[in-house]
């Protein structure tokens, strides 16, 4: 044992970031660690600022590749991961000052595949951090994963997590997708039966900057969540774990009902319409006879594929802000 923690920042054209990131990450109050700075072929100043880092600061190392984006780019720095944990760190968000402390102390104690955190999400650079002490990390089991409370700490993100480097090394990042990438990754994670703990703190800093991924409009890369899924449920046709696949089948559905709807008036609306049918049309039996969905969603399911405003008037009665959106949408 090294005791190194490794942290892998993928960073393109972060200029304006990149140096709140990396300074949250050298002031860990935990200070055995390695910092891998993947450069996916940024154009602006941001390598300029990461060797500057790396002239004062040894446990800094920079590689650089041509634009290939961020899965490449975590694909990469896995590559070069030496210690026995590895975390992900986005360019432009930042962590607590002792989550890398936290995470490993507690990871140690109970012996954990993948530990996770809480993420905030914030417009400020400067989040005050709050002392954080007594911490009890809890245990999941599978089911519980995907429960209202936890789904959103496990699925989403790679990030606010700590992973034994063994267990991070037998899955990559899937190339080309560009909205669903992390629940790929930690969803095939999954299905190799990992030990799992939270620990109930928010130790991640999402930062929401303006037209980030997360609120820009929609576009057709935002479709790529279904073709996540779409290869999730491929690859998961042989798994043991009937939990997962059931998970993945409707989650697949829930993708091409949520992009179908908000693709309508987009200039994608037609490539989204035709690919969210092909790729339904694809699963659908698989998912009617899977026993692992309950029967309402199921036939509530094959009732929305077949009609849209079905489905939309549905919507609207759960969130009645959707109807805003039926009504600006009609008007483009």
């Amino acid at each position: 044992m090294n005791n190194f923690v490794s942290i892998i920042i993928p960073v393109y054209n972060l200029e304006n970031y990149i140096e709140n990131c990396l300074k949250s990450v050298v002031n860990q109050t935990y200070k055995n660690l390695e910092i891998i700075c993947i450069d996916d072929g940024s154009k602006d100043k941001s390598a300029e600022i990461i060797k500057h880092f790396a002239e004062t600061d040894g446990r800094i190392k920079y590689f650089y590749q041509e634009n290939a984006g961020v899965s490449a780019a975590r694909n990469l720095g896995l590559s070069k991961v030496t210690g026995d944990y590895v975390m992900f760190v986005d360019g432009d968000d930042y962590l607590h000052v002792q989550a890398v402390e936290i995470l490993y102390s507690s990871a140690l104690k109970c012996d954990s595949d993948i530990i996770c955190s809480y993420c905030k999400l914030t417009d400020k650079l400067n989040e005050a951090d709050e002392e954080i002490g007594n911490i009890q990390p809890c245990e999941l089991s599978s089911k519980e994963m995907f429960t209202e409370k936890y789904g959103s700490v496990i699925g989403k993100s790679a990030c606010a997590k700590l992973f034994k480097t063994e267990i991070a090394k037998k899955e990559e990042f899937p190339v080309g997708i560009t909205n669903g990438e992390d629940g790929n990754y930690i969803i095939l994670l999954l299905d190799k039966n990992p030990k799992i703990f939270v620990v109930d703190c928010r130790l991640y800093y999402y930062y929401t900057r303006e037209n980030s991924a997360v609120t820009s409009s929609f576009s057709f890369s935002k479709f790529s969540i279904t073709y996540s899924f779409d290869m999730l449920c491929e690859k998961l046709k042989t798994s043991k774990n009937e939990f997962l696949k059931s998970y993945c089948l409707q989650y697949l559905f829930q993708t091409i009902f949520y992009n179908r709807t908000r693709a309508i008036g987009s200039e994608c609306e037609t490539e989204v319409l035709a690919e969210a049918k092909q790729i339904g049309k694809k699963w659908f039996n698989d998912f009617m006879k899977n026993k692992g969905i309950s029967p309402i969603i199921r036939l509530s399911f094959a009732v929305f594929f077949y009609s849209r405003h079905i489905y939309e008037l549905v919507r609207a009665i759960q969130d009645p802000t959707m109807l805003d959106f039926y009504k600006n949408r009609r008007k483009r």
